[in-house]
């Protein structure tokens, strides 16, 4: 093995290992994202990261044999997965966590008036009051002008200055005002390594081809 060879097939694993852990970083991503988002964008999380893994590996597996069938098999499937990921990007709505998160505020706010105690765990986590403030208990009848004690810091209201007087609403918001950008930047940097991998397997698969032809002279 000529030492051109040997870079070009070193870095193609060292790219693809990255690609792998790359696959395992978006299932992961796609497994924390249940229950945030809908199930229908969670399962396209998911499958997108099977498939780069299944892809890595099936790379692995032509770059070991040498065999340029293999590889263009993997370049395919690469060019697949990069116009899947394009449409994913164009197609994927704006601020879908955060609009989903919110309306899971509007619907658990919803419930707290029959099943109280539906904003517990929302209210802990994000400090925060009621839908629009800690006014919409304070000033209402039906939780006896009282907040709960998940309104609370520590779940300790005695103390009126533990009362956190923020919405959950507004809250929730503001922990998601960023995550489009994240998104994007995570969505466009998948693109970006797939065009890398794609353009590693071309170069290996068609410097095999060659080798594979002047064999056979």
């Amino acid at each position: 093995m000529s030492c051109k060879t040997s870079t070009l097939k070193y870095s193609f694993f060292f790219s693809n290992t990255i690609w792998l852990i790359i696959g395992i970083l978006v299932i992961v991503s796609g497994a924390l994202s249940l229950g945030m988002v809908g199930y229908g964008y969670v399962i396209g999380i998911l499958v997108v990261g099977v498939v780069i893994i299944l892809t890595s590996l099936f790379g692995y597996y032509g770059a070991v044999r040498e065999g340029p069938r293999m590889l263009w098999m993997y370049v395919s499937f690469l060019l697949a997965l990069l116009v899947v990921v394009l449409t994913f990007i164009i197609l994927h709505p704006k601020d879908i966590f955060k609009n989903y998160a919110i309306q899971e505020v509007k619907d658990h706010w919803k419930l707290e008036e029959t099943h109280p105690g539906s904003m517990d765990t929302i209210q802990t986590s994000y400090q925060c009051c009621g839908l629009d403030g800690a006014a919409d208990y304070l000033n209402s009848k039906v939780w006896n002008h009282t907040a709960p004690n998940s309104c609370c810091k520590e779940n300790i209201c005695v103390n009126p200055l533990n009362l956190n007087r923020e919405g959950c609403l507004r809250n929730v918001e503001l922990s998601f005002e960023d995550e489009n950008s994240i998104v994007r930047y995570m969505e466009w940097g998948l693109f970006g390594f797939n065009i890398v991998m794609l353009v590693l397997g071309a170069i290996l698969a068609i410097h095999y081809t060659n080798s594979q032809r002047r064999f056979n002279y």
